[in-house]
Protein backbone atom coordinates (compact mmCIF):
# COMPACT_ATOMS: atom_id res chain seq x y z
CA UNK A 1 0.00 0.00 0.00
CA UNK A 2 1.21 3.49 -0.88
CA UNK A 3 0.14 6.81 0.55
CA UNK A 4 -1.24 9.46 -1.81
CA UNK A 5 -1.98 13.13 -1.33
CA UNK A 6 -4.99 13.89 -3.51
CA UNK A 7 -7.51 16.54 -4.52
CA UNK A 8 -11.07 15.62 -5.48
CA UNK A 9 -14.32 17.20 -6.59
CA UNK A 10 -17.45 16.67 -4.46
CA UNK A 11 -21.01 16.33 -5.75
CA UNK A 12 -21.64 19.92 -4.59
CA UNK A 13 -18.86 21.18 -6.85
CA UNK A 14 -16.35 21.98 -4.12
CA UNK A 15 -12.75 20.82 -4.10
CA UNK A 16 -11.31 18.90 -1.16
CA UNK A 17 -7.86 17.47 -0.51
CA UNK A 18 -6.56 14.76 1.75
CA UNK A 19 -4.22 11.83 2.31
CA UNK A 20 -5.20 8.22 1.72
CA UNK A 21 -3.52 4.86 1.27
CA UNK A 22 -4.10 2.76 -1.85
CA UNK A 23 -2.19 0.26 -3.96
CA UNK A 24 -2.31 2.41 -7.11
CA UNK A 25 -3.66 5.75 -8.26
CA UNK A 26 -6.42 3.92 -10.16
CA UNK A 27 -7.52 2.14 -6.99
CA UNK A 28 -7.53 5.49 -5.22
CA UNK A 29 -9.76 6.95 -7.95
CA UNK A 30 -12.16 4.00 -7.66
CA UNK A 31 -12.33 4.28 -3.87
CA UNK A 32 -13.08 8.00 -4.08
CA UNK A 33 -15.69 7.46 -6.78
CA UNK A 34 -17.55 5.07 -4.45
CA UNK A 35 -17.85 8.01 -2.05
CA UNK A 36 -19.18 10.28 -4.77
CA UNK A 37 -15.86 12.07 -5.25
CA UNK A 38 -14.07 12.62 -8.55
CA UNK A 39 -10.29 12.45 -8.39
CA UNK A 40 -8.67 15.58 -9.82
CA UNK A 41 -5.05 14.76 -9.07
CA UNK A 42 -2.82 12.69 -6.79
CA UNK A 43 0.82 12.15 -5.96
CA UNK A 44 2.64 9.72 -3.69
CA UNK A 45 3.87 11.22 -0.44
CA UNK A 46 7.14 10.44 1.30
CA UNK A 47 5.02 8.28 3.59
CA UNK A 48 4.65 5.79 0.74
CA UNK A 49 8.22 4.75 1.46
CA UNK A 50 7.27 3.83 4.99
CA UNK A 51 4.40 4.67 7.26
CA UNK A 52 6.67 5.78 10.09
CA UNK A 53 8.03 8.61 7.90
CA UNK A 54 4.61 9.73 6.70
CA UNK A 55 3.80 13.36 7.52
CA UNK A 56 0.31 12.27 8.57
CA UNK A 57 1.81 9.54 10.76
CA UNK A 58 4.19 11.96 12.49
CA UNK A 59 1.38 14.46 13.02
CA UNK A 60 -0.87 11.70 14.36
CA UNK A 61 1.46 11.01 17.25
CA UNK A 62 0.87 14.58 18.40
CA UNK A 63 -2.78 14.96 17.43
CA UNK A 64 -4.33 11.53 18.03
CA UNK A 65 -4.89 11.92 21.77
CA UNK A 66 -6.25 15.45 21.32
CA UNK A 67 -8.52 14.31 18.47
CA UNK A 68 -9.86 11.41 20.54
CA UNK A 69 -10.60 13.70 23.49
CA UNK A 70 -12.34 16.15 21.14
CA UNK A 71 -14.53 13.40 19.69
CA UNK A 72 -15.40 12.07 23.16
CA UNK A 73 -16.43 15.54 24.35
CA UNK A 74 -18.47 16.38 21.24
CA UNK A 75 -20.24 13.02 21.00
CA UNK A 76 -21.07 13.04 24.73
CA UNK A 77 -22.69 16.46 24.21
CA UNK A 78 -24.77 15.15 21.32
CA UNK A 79 -22.77 16.81 18.52
CA UNK A 80 -22.91 14.77 15.25
CA UNK A 81 -19.70 13.05 14.18
CA UNK A 82 -19.48 15.05 10.92
CA UNK A 83 -19.72 18.34 12.81
CA UNK A 84 -17.12 17.18 15.35
CA UNK A 85 -14.76 16.23 12.53
CA UNK A 86 -15.22 19.60 10.83
CA UNK A 87 -14.63 21.48 14.09
CA UNK A 88 -11.38 19.61 14.73
CA UNK A 89 -10.32 20.07 11.12
CA UNK A 90 -10.60 23.84 11.56
CA UNK A 91 -8.39 23.89 14.66
CA UNK A 92 -5.48 21.82 13.31
CA UNK A 93 -3.19 22.25 10.33
CA UNK A 94 -0.81 20.32 8.13
CA UNK A 95 -1.13 16.63 7.23
CA UNK A 96 -3.55 15.85 10.05
CA UNK A 97 -5.93 18.58 8.86
CA UNK A 98 -5.89 16.94 5.42
CA UNK A 99 -6.59 13.59 7.06
CA UNK A 100 -9.57 15.19 8.85
CA UNK A 101 -10.81 16.51 5.51
CA UNK A 102 -10.68 13.00 4.10
CA UNK A 103 -12.49 11.54 7.11
CA UNK A 104 -15.24 14.16 6.97
CA UNK A 105 -15.70 13.64 3.22
CA UNK A 106 -15.95 9.87 3.72
CA UNK A 107 -18.53 10.16 6.54
CA UNK A 108 -20.52 12.80 4.63
CA UNK A 109 -20.71 10.51 1.61
CA UNK A 110 -22.26 7.73 3.69
CA UNK A 111 -19.36 5.73 5.16
CA UNK A 112 -19.46 4.63 8.77
CA UNK A 113 -16.92 6.31 11.05
CA UNK A 114 -14.96 3.10 11.65
CA UNK A 115 -14.78 2.52 7.86
CA UNK A 116 -13.46 6.05 7.33
CA UNK A 117 -10.85 5.64 10.08
CA UNK A 118 -9.91 2.21 8.68
CA UNK A 119 -8.68 3.85 5.46
CA UNK A 120 -5.76 5.24 7.48
CA UNK A 121 -4.26 2.21 9.28
CA UNK A 122 -0.91 4.00 9.59
CA UNK A 123 -2.62 6.43 11.99
CA UNK A 124 -5.44 4.45 13.65
CA UNK A 125 -4.29 1.15 15.16
CA UNK A 126 -6.43 -2.03 14.99
CA UNK A 127 -7.37 -1.67 18.68
CA UNK A 128 -8.56 1.89 18.04
CA UNK A 129 -10.67 0.77 15.08
CA UNK A 130 -12.11 -2.20 16.99
CA UNK A 131 -13.25 -0.03 19.89
CA UNK A 132 -14.81 2.56 17.57
CA UNK A 133 -16.57 -0.21 15.64
CA UNK A 134 -17.87 -1.82 18.83
CA UNK A 135 -19.10 1.51 20.19
CA UNK A 136 -20.74 2.32 16.90
CA UNK A 137 -22.57 -1.01 16.76
CA UNK A 138 -23.75 -0.77 20.37
CA UNK A 139 -24.82 2.86 20.14
CA UNK A 140 -22.18 3.95 22.65
CA UNK A 141 -19.70 5.75 20.39
CA UNK A 142 -19.16 8.49 22.99
CA UNK A 143 -18.22 5.87 25.60
CA UNK A 144 -15.85 4.23 23.12
CA UNK A 145 -13.98 7.52 22.59
CA UNK A 146 -13.90 8.13 26.35
CA UNK A 147 -12.32 4.70 26.84
CA UNK A 148 -9.85 5.41 24.04
CA UNK A 149 -8.91 8.74 25.63
CA UNK A 150 -8.05 7.00 28.92
CA UNK A 151 -6.23 4.25 27.05
CA UNK A 152 -4.09 6.72 25.04
CA UNK A 153 -3.30 8.72 28.18
CA UNK A 154 -2.14 5.52 29.89
CA UNK A 155 0.04 4.64 26.87
CA UNK A 156 1.57 8.13 26.77
CA UNK A 157 2.33 8.09 30.50
CA UNK A 158 3.98 4.67 30.24
CA UNK A 159 6.04 5.78 27.25
CA UNK A 160 7.03 9.01 29.02
CA UNK A 161 8.26 7.14 32.10
CA UNK A 162 10.35 4.79 29.97
CA UNK A 163 11.88 7.61 27.91
CA UNK A 164 12.73 9.66 31.00
CA UNK A 165 14.42 6.67 32.60
CA UNK A 166 16.44 6.08 29.42
CA UNK A 167 17.81 9.61 29.05
CA UNK A 168 20.51 9.51 31.72
CA UNK A 169 21.91 6.03 30.89
CA UNK A 170 21.91 6.94 27.19
CA UNK A 171 23.87 10.12 27.90
CA UNK A 172 26.32 8.12 30.00
CA UNK A 173 26.79 5.59 27.22
CA UNK A 174 27.42 8.31 24.64
CA UNK A 175 29.90 9.91 27.04
CA UNK A 176 31.74 6.60 27.47
CA UNK A 177 32.39 6.08 23.78
CA UNK A 178 33.00 9.78 23.18
CA UNK A 179 35.73 9.91 25.83
CA UNK A 180 37.31 6.68 24.63
CA UNK A 181 37.39 7.86 21.00
CA UNK A 182 38.83 11.22 22.10
CA UNK A 183 41.74 9.48 23.80
CA UNK A 184 42.33 6.97 21.01
CA UNK A 185 42.01 9.36 18.07
CA UNK A 186 43.44 12.60 19.46
CA UNK A 187 45.32 12.16 22.73
CA UNK A 188 47.35 9.02 21.96
CA UNK A 189 48.58 10.17 18.51
CA UNK A 190 50.01 13.36 20.12
CA UNK A 191 52.38 11.21 22.16
CA UNK A 192 53.27 8.74 19.39
CA UNK A 193 56.27 10.75 18.14
CA UNK A 194 57.57 11.06 21.73
CA UNK A 195 57.34 7.32 22.16
CA UNK A 196 59.09 6.67 18.84
CA UNK A 197 61.94 9.08 19.61
CA UNK A 198 62.62 7.41 22.94
CA UNK A 199 63.78 4.27 21.17
CA UNK A 200 62.23 2.13 23.86
CA UNK A 201 60.18 -0.94 23.25
CA UNK A 202 56.59 0.06 23.91
CA UNK A 203 54.21 -2.10 25.92
CA UNK A 204 51.85 -4.26 23.90
CA UNK A 205 48.87 -2.39 25.32
CA UNK A 206 50.22 0.92 24.02
CA UNK A 207 51.04 -0.55 20.61
CA UNK A 208 47.55 -1.99 20.42
CA UNK A 209 45.91 1.32 21.29
CA UNK A 210 48.06 3.22 18.77
CA UNK A 211 47.21 0.68 16.08
CA UNK A 212 43.53 0.97 16.96
CA UNK A 213 43.72 4.77 16.71
CA UNK A 214 45.43 4.61 13.28
CA UNK A 215 42.91 2.08 12.04
CA UNK A 216 39.93 4.12 13.21
CA UNK A 217 41.39 7.34 11.83
CA UNK A 218 42.10 5.84 8.41
CA UNK A 219 39.11 3.55 7.99
CA UNK A 220 36.45 5.57 9.83
CA UNK A 221 34.26 5.65 6.73
CA UNK A 222 34.35 1.86 6.40
CA UNK A 223 33.57 1.47 10.11
CA UNK A 224 30.64 3.88 9.80
CA UNK A 225 29.36 2.12 6.68
CA UNK A 226 29.74 -1.29 8.32
CA UNK A 227 27.92 -0.11 11.46
CA UNK A 228 25.10 1.34 9.35
CA UNK A 229 24.86 -1.86 7.30
CA UNK A 230 24.88 -4.01 10.42
CA UNK A 231 22.16 -1.84 11.97
CA UNK A 232 19.97 -2.12 8.87
CA UNK A 233 20.52 -5.89 8.67
CA UNK A 234 19.79 -6.32 12.38
CA UNK A 235 16.61 -4.24 12.12
CA UNK A 236 15.51 -6.29 9.12
CA UNK A 237 16.18 -9.51 11.04
CA UNK A 238 14.32 -8.32 14.13
CA UNK A 239 11.40 -7.22 11.95
CA UNK A 240 10.80 -10.86 11.00
CA UNK A 241 8.65 -13.04 13.24
CA UNK A 242 11.49 -15.43 14.01
CA UNK A 243 14.04 -12.67 14.67
CA UNK A 244 11.65 -10.74 16.92
CA UNK A 245 10.71 -13.91 18.78
CA UNK A 246 14.36 -14.79 19.45
CA UNK A 247 15.11 -11.23 20.63
CA UNK A 248 12.16 -11.13 23.02
CA UNK A 249 12.86 -14.64 24.26
CA UNK A 250 16.46 -13.67 25.06
CA UNK A 251 15.45 -10.40 26.76
CA UNK A 252 12.94 -12.17 29.00
CA UNK A 253 15.71 -14.44 30.29
CA UNK A 254 17.99 -11.55 31.33
CA UNK A 255 18.19 -10.74 35.05
CA UNK A 256 16.43 -7.52 36.17
CA UNK A 257 15.59 -6.51 32.57
CA UNK A 258 13.56 -9.67 31.89
CA UNK A 259 11.15 -9.26 34.83
CA UNK A 260 10.61 -5.59 33.96
CA UNK A 261 9.84 -6.34 30.29
CA UNK A 262 7.53 -9.15 31.36
CA UNK A 263 5.58 -6.84 33.69
CA UNK A 264 5.46 -4.16 30.98
CA UNK A 265 3.92 -6.62 28.51
CA UNK A 266 1.53 -7.92 31.19
CA UNK A 267 0.43 -4.38 32.02
CA UNK A 268 -0.31 -3.72 28.35
CA UNK A 269 -2.15 -7.02 28.14
CA UNK A 270 -4.30 -6.42 31.23
CA UNK A 271 -5.17 -2.81 30.39
CA UNK A 272 -5.96 -3.60 26.75
CA UNK A 273 -7.96 -6.70 27.75
CA UNK A 274 -10.07 -4.61 30.14
CA UNK A 275 -10.70 -1.80 27.65
CA UNK A 276 -11.47 -4.04 24.66
CA UNK A 277 -13.60 -6.55 26.59
CA UNK A 278 -15.71 -3.82 28.22
CA UNK A 279 -16.40 -2.36 24.76
CA UNK A 280 -18.18 -5.52 23.66
CA UNK A 281 -15.64 -6.87 21.15
CA UNK A 282 -16.05 -10.64 20.77
CA UNK A 283 -13.55 -12.85 22.59
CA UNK A 284 -11.69 -14.31 19.59
CA UNK A 285 -11.35 -10.89 17.94
CA UNK A 286 -10.11 -9.49 21.25
CA UNK A 287 -7.39 -12.15 21.54
CA UNK A 288 -6.26 -11.31 18.00
CA UNK A 289 -6.02 -7.62 18.92
CA UNK A 290 -4.13 -8.36 22.13
CA UNK A 291 -1.39 -10.08 20.14
CA UNK A 292 -0.61 -6.75 18.51
CA UNK A 293 -0.51 -4.59 21.64
CA UNK A 294 1.51 -6.58 24.19
CA UNK A 295 4.79 -5.63 22.50
CA UNK A 296 6.39 -9.02 23.07
CA UNK A 297 6.56 -11.76 20.43
CA UNK A 298 6.79 -14.59 22.97
CA UNK A 299 3.63 -13.49 24.74
CA UNK A 300 1.94 -12.78 21.38
CA UNK A 301 2.72 -16.34 20.24
CA UNK A 302 1.18 -17.76 23.41
CA UNK A 303 -1.89 -15.57 22.91
CA UNK A 304 -2.19 -17.09 19.42
CA UNK A 305 -2.14 -20.56 20.97
CA UNK A 306 -4.70 -19.48 23.56
CA UNK A 307 -6.97 -18.15 20.81
CA UNK A 308 -6.81 -21.48 18.98
CA UNK A 309 -7.63 -23.37 22.18
CA UNK A 310 -10.57 -21.09 22.98
CA UNK A 311 -11.83 -21.45 19.40
CA UNK A 312 -11.70 -25.24 19.85
CA UNK A 313 -13.91 -25.10 22.94
CA UNK A 314 -11.65 -24.54 25.97
CA UNK A 315 -12.45 -21.86 28.52
CA UNK A 316 -10.12 -18.90 29.03
CA UNK A 317 -9.09 -20.33 32.40
CA UNK A 318 -8.07 -23.65 30.83
CA UNK A 319 -6.30 -21.98 27.90
CA UNK A 320 -4.28 -19.59 30.09
CA UNK A 321 -3.31 -22.33 32.56
CA UNK A 322 -0.70 -23.71 30.16
CA UNK A 323 0.78 -20.31 29.18
CA UNK A 324 3.97 -19.88 31.22
CA UNK A 325 4.54 -16.22 30.24
CA UNK A 326 1.43 -15.34 32.26
CA UNK A 327 2.22 -15.64 36.00
CA UNK A 328 -0.09 -17.42 38.47
CA UNK A 329 -1.55 -14.08 39.62
CA UNK A 330 -2.84 -13.27 36.12
CA UNK A 331 -4.08 -16.83 35.56
CA UNK A 332 -5.90 -16.80 38.91
CA UNK A 333 -7.50 -13.41 38.22
CA UNK A 334 -8.67 -14.55 34.79
CA UNK A 335 -10.24 -17.62 36.40
CA UNK A 336 -12.01 -15.42 38.99
CA UNK A 337 -13.16 -12.95 36.34
CA UNK A 338 -14.48 -15.67 34.06
CA UNK A 339 -16.33 -17.35 36.93
CA UNK A 340 -17.92 -14.11 38.16
CA UNK A 341 -18.51 -12.56 34.72
CA UNK A 342 -16.35 -9.51 35.50
CA UNK A 343 -13.25 -10.09 33.39
CA UNK A 344 -12.92 -6.39 32.49
CA UNK A 345 -12.95 -5.24 36.14
CA UNK A 346 -10.61 -7.99 37.29
CA UNK A 347 -8.07 -7.33 34.52
CA UNK A 348 -8.26 -3.60 35.23
CA UNK A 349 -7.25 -4.41 38.81
CA UNK A 350 -4.31 -6.44 37.48
CA UNK A 351 -3.31 -3.53 35.24
CA UNK A 352 -3.33 -1.11 38.18
CA UNK A 353 -1.26 -3.55 40.23
CA UNK A 354 1.29 -3.81 37.42
CA UNK A 355 1.34 -0.03 36.95
CA UNK A 356 2.31 0.38 40.60
CA UNK A 357 5.15 -2.11 40.26
CA UNK A 358 6.47 -0.85 36.92
CA UNK A 359 8.08 2.41 38.18
CA UNK A 360 9.97 0.48 40.88
CA UNK A 361 11.11 -2.19 38.42
CA UNK A 362 11.99 0.47 35.85
CA UNK A 363 14.13 2.31 38.38
CA UNK A 364 15.80 -0.95 39.42
CA UNK A 365 16.49 -1.99 35.81
CA UNK A 366 18.06 1.31 34.84
CA UNK A 367 20.00 1.57 38.09
CA UNK A 368 21.66 -1.72 37.13
CA UNK A 369 22.16 -0.41 33.59
CA UNK A 370 23.74 2.80 34.91
CA UNK A 371 26.08 0.72 37.05
CA UNK A 372 27.14 -1.38 34.08
CA UNK A 373 27.74 1.75 32.01
CA UNK A 374 29.88 3.25 34.78
CA UNK A 375 31.89 0.03 35.06
CA UNK A 376 32.38 0.08 31.27
CA UNK A 377 33.39 3.74 31.44
CA UNK A 378 35.91 3.03 34.15
CA UNK A 379 37.37 0.04 32.30
CA UNK A 380 37.74 1.91 29.01
CA UNK A 381 39.24 5.01 30.64
CA UNK A 382 41.65 2.85 32.65
CA UNK A 383 42.65 0.99 29.49
CA UNK A 384 43.34 4.19 27.57
CA UNK A 385 45.08 5.81 30.54
CA UNK A 386 47.35 2.83 31.19
CA UNK A 387 48.33 2.64 27.53
CA UNK A 388 49.41 6.26 27.79
CA UNK A 389 50.99 6.27 31.24
CA UNK A 390 52.98 3.01 31.01
CA UNK A 391 55.44 4.23 28.34
CA UNK A 392 55.65 7.68 29.97
CA UNK A 393 56.65 6.10 33.28
CA UNK A 394 59.17 3.86 31.46
CA UNK A 395 60.75 6.88 29.76
CA UNK A 396 60.92 8.73 33.09
CA UNK A 397 62.60 5.75 34.75
CA UNK A 398 65.13 5.52 31.93
CA UNK A 399 66.00 9.23 32.24
CA UNK A 400 66.73 8.80 35.93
Amino acid sequence: MREFRYSALTSQGTTISGVRRASTADQLASALLEQGLVLLGSRPTFGSLGGAWSPAHRAARKHLRSFTQHMATCLSAGVPAVTALRDYEEQCEGPFAELMTDLRAAVTSGSQLDEALGRHPHVFAPVYLALVSAGQNSGGLDNAFNELTSYLEWQDDLRSQTVQALIYPAMLLVGVFGLFLLMVLFVMPRFESLFSDSGMELPKLTLGMLALGRFCGHWWWAIAAGAAGLTVALRALLATNRGGYLRDSLLLKLPVVGPFLSKLALSRFAKSFSVIFSSGVDLLRMLDLLRGVVGNRVMAAQLGTIRSQVASGLTLTEAFAAADTFPPLVQRMIAVGERTGSLDKVLLTVSRHMDKELPRDLKKAFTVFEGLVLVLLGAMVCLASLSLLMPIMSIRSALH
